[in-house]
Parts: C-alpha cells; sequence; structure tokens
C-alpha cells in the first residue's frame, strides 16, 4: 500500500493493523469508478492518488496492474470525499502534502484527512501553516477560516465514524436525492440504495443492457428516481 509516510510509529484502529481491517486493505473500485461515485473529476482524483511532481500521493490507494483494476479501500474514498470539500473550501491540494505532515505529527496518526478533529482542530493548523513560508499559497486569498471550517463540516456529515474514530460509512451525495451509502463490512463494500440494500452497480448494470427503468426499479424494489440516478452517476445519461 502507498503510503504518505515511511514513518513507523502511528495510531492504527483498535483490533489490529490496517493490513487486518477491511476499511483500510481491501480495493473496492478503480479510481475512475471512485471519481465518478464521488462527483470528483478523474483527473483531480488520479493526481491525488499518484501524487504531484514535487510530491507523493494524497490517498492511501494500493498500486494496480492496469488503470481498471480495483486500487481504492473505503478509507480512500473517505479522504477523497474529505479532500474534495477542503479544495471546494480554497485549500490547494497541490499545496497540501507538507500541511499533512504537520498534521500527522500533532494529531498522533497517519489517516489524519479523515480525523474527525479536522473540522475543529485541524483547520486552526492549516491555517497558521498558510501563514509561513512553508505554507505559502495553500488557501486561496477569498477563504476564510470560518468559510473552510463550515464547508469541510458539511462534508464530514456525509462520513460516519467507528468507536475507534475511523470512518466506517460513507453516503454518496452525487446521488441525491436518492440515498445510496457505502458500509465496507456489507455488500463487499459496494454501493447500495439505503433500504433496499440494491447494489447500485447492478441497477446501472440492467440499464446498460437495455432494460426499462420501470423495470429495473421493480426488479431491485427501488423507485424510478432511484434509477434515474444510478443512469446519471455511473452511465452519465438519463434513464
Amino acid at each position: 500500500m502507498i503510503t504518505l509516510s515511511d514513518r513507523a510509529v502511528w495510531s492504527f484502529p483498535r483490533g489490529g493493523r490496517v493490513e487486518n481491517d477491511v476499511r483500510f486493505a481491501r480495493p473496492l473500485m478503480s479510481m475512475t469508478d471512485a471519481a465518478r461515485h464521488l462527483g470528483i473529476p478523474q483527473q483531480t482524483f488520479h493526481r491525488w492518488a499518484r501524487g504531484y511532481p514535487h510530491g507523493g500521493p494524497l490517498l492511501h490507494v494500493s498500486e494496480p496492474e492496469s488503470i481498471r483494476q480495483a486500487s481504492v479501500p473505503f478509507i480512500a474514498l473517505a479522504e477523497a470525499w474529505v479532500l474534495e470539500g477542503l479544495r471546494q473550501a480554497g485549500v490547494r491540494p497541490q499545496k497540501i502534502r507538507p500541511a499533512l505532515k504537520k498534521l500527522q505529527n500533532e494529531f498522533g496518526r497517519e489517516y489524519v484527512l479523515v480525523s474527525p478533529a479536522l473540522v475543529t482542530d485541524g483547520i486552526s493548523v492549516l491555517w497558521d501553516f498558510s501563514k509561513t513560508e512553508a505554507g505559502a499559497g495553500l488557501i486561496e486569498g477569498r477563504s476564510g477560516q470560518t468559510v473552510i471550517r463550515e464547508i469541510v463540516q458539511d462534508y464530514l456529515t456525509y462520513v460516519g465514524f467507528g468507536t475507534d474514530d475511523y470512518p466506517n460509512h460513507l453516503k454518496l451525495r452525487t446521488f441525491e436525492p436518492s440515498k445510496v451509502a457505502i458500509d465496507p463490512y456489507r455488500s463487499s463494500g459496494q454501493p447500495v440504495f439505503v433500504g433496499s440494500g440494491a447494489r447500485v452497480s447492478n441497477v446501472a448494470a440492467m440499464l446498460k443492457a437495455g432494460e426499462e427503468p420501470a423495470v429495473v426499479a421493480e426488479e431491485h424494489g427501488i423507485g424510478i428516481e432511484a434509477v434515474r440516478a444510478a443512469a446519471r452517476v455511473l452511465l452519465g445519461r438519463a434513464a
């Protein structure tokens, strides 16, 4: 697994190291599919996962043998979602790596993008760091500390945390008003419609095969709006 740091001492989820936890160790989808589900431009997601010319990756992904192979575990999906919130708030991801290292030292954990403390202490650390020579250009001039905190807080409402303070649930805003979520411990970690448990990928596959939306909806026990959401996000078209 690619890590943000080669330091050996970090806090890990209770019950074992990350390689023993499916949230961290099991790839769920390709980078292209991850970008699509999260509503992040594909090129942007790939840069975050592979790193910038002057820095390593910002997400914890594995190294796939091909671009279509699953390489994004649940934790990286949560990281990318929060990083997108920071980007929308005016934080420049291409400048954030030194700041992440500082946060890692402050929090004593590697997965700082998905720390519950990010929206409180973390934003303050990022703000103060942006005022230093090393952090110059990290935050856009139009952004204020309060605005950044509010936007990141909104993004974090889509992330559910376990008793170990690591994410264990992620709601996908791209499908709204339909409710779609990822639970790494259920349905092999694949996105499902809340309530019916139908996999979004199965719904999209039936549509792609030419089935009528009404038939697909009845087959999976979901509403027609949910079918249309699957078509819009995964197929890039109306149903």
